[in-house]
């Protein structure tokens, strides 16, 4: 072929039309390539972080479906409590009082999260009994966003213990509560700072004779009305 024919081909619709295919066909496998690779490192990643979760909370039951209050007890008025979107609710105002677990519980590792509103206050209780204040039969791990004392600011076990570190105590933010209560030793942490670290209550006057088996509860919003607390991601690992 001379080279007038040639051009002439090389400049034909036909061969622009086969040309702009190839290329669109080539830039279609790489996008598809690189689609599926990185398809496959999400897909490896999120395995992986499965993985670990599994293994981190391995031996925790859910204690609050995430539905309803299902295994729990309304130990006030049942419209201060409400359920939505996996997390428990409190209005300040609407006399909730405290929900109450079911069962009762010996030595156990417990994690909640929760979330207060900008100076409110609650509380999660541990081996509390059924029947007088849970914070005086048992234990209030103390949720305050106002300044309070050692005593009685968020992660103490309010007028029994003071914290030893000081934890986040930030309104309208996620936190997370780890207790653990073996034997009559109980350490509490808030957000992976220890605030009480293992406090036996057998040495001390005002709490050795607490129960080492009882139940567990979560406190309304004990505040002024406008005050909200939530909970969510409630789960329990016993003790053997």
């Amino acid at each position: 072929m001379n080279l007038r024919v040639r051009l002439a081909c090389d400049h034909s619709p036909n061969f622009s039309c086969n040309l702009n295919w190839k290329l669109t066909m080539q830039r279609v496998i790489c996008i598809s390539t690189l689609v599926l690779c990185l398809v496959g490192n999400f897909a490896l990643a999120a395995d992986d972080a499965k993985k670990t979760d599994s293994k981190k909370e391995e031996g925790f039951v859910p204690l609050f479906n995430g539905k309803d209050l299902s295994g729990w007890k309304v130990k006030g008025k049942e419209a201060g409590w409400k359920v939505k979107d996996g997390v428990i609710h409190s209005d300040a105002g609407k006399e909730g009082h405290w929900l109450l677990s079911e069962k009762q519980f010996g030595d156990y590792i417990l994690k909640v999260e929760w979330k207060v509103s900008e100076g409110g206050n609650s509380g999660v209780f541990i081996r509390c009994t059924e029947e007088g204040n849970p914070w005086v039969t048992g234990y209030e791990i103390q949720i305050s966003n106002p300044k309070q004392d050692e005593s009685h600011c968020t992660g103490s076990l309010y007028s029994f213990v003071p914290v030893k570190n000081r934890p986040d105590e930030s309104a309208d933010k996620w936190h997370t509560f780890e207790i653990e209560c073996r034997g009559s030793v109980i350490t509490v942490k808030s957000d992976d700072v220890v605030c009480i670290d293992k406090f036996d209550q057998s040495t001390d006057e005002k709490t050795k004779t607490k129960p080492l088996k009882a139940h567990i509860g979560l406190q309304d919003a004990h505040a002024a009305a406008g005050n909200t607390i939530e909970y969510r991601n409630i789960r329990i690992k016993e003790l053997k």
